[in-house]
């Protein structure tokens, strides 16, 4: 059995790992709120810039740019779709990766004719096991 000093020892190593998670949590937690108010800066540029691109596409019509064409000709149930799926390297992202794969699936599933582009390795395992 375990004689006082080990015990206080092992409460005290204990104490500690919780003062050095504690201010990783507190770290962590600033870098995000600093992070989210970026991105709210962004925004209304981002949202600006989007405006004035569907402006200039709409206005002017002559211009012929194969990435905006609507291929009006072909029914809605035969265009091709392009996924992009965007997942980690590794598996520490939480529930992410098997969140964006399920609804890459379920998307896909909507159309017959689509394009699979994947980023990062979990998906590109996950698509190539599937045969996909």
């Amino acid at each position: 059995m375990a004689d006082m000093k080990e015990i206080h020892s092992r409460i005290k190593s204990i104490k500690d790992i919780m003062k050095i998670t504690n201010a990783m949590y507190l770290i962590s937690s600033s870098k995000l709120k600093k992070a989210r108010k970026r991105l709210l800066a962004t925004e209304p540029y981002f949202e600006k810039l989007q405006a004035t691109i569907y402006d200039i596409l709409v206005r002017a019509p002559h211009i012929h740019q194969v990435y905006f064409e609507r291929r009006e000709h072909i029914r809605p149930g035969y265009r091709k779709k392009g996924y992009i799926v965007v997942t980690a390297d590794k598996g520490l992202a939480g529930a992410y990766n098997h969140n964006v794969i399920k609804k890459a699936e379920e998307e896909m599933a909507k159309s017959k004719i689509n394009s699979l582009f994947v980023v990062g390795q979990v998906g590109r395992q996950y698509f190539m096991h599937k045969g996909i």
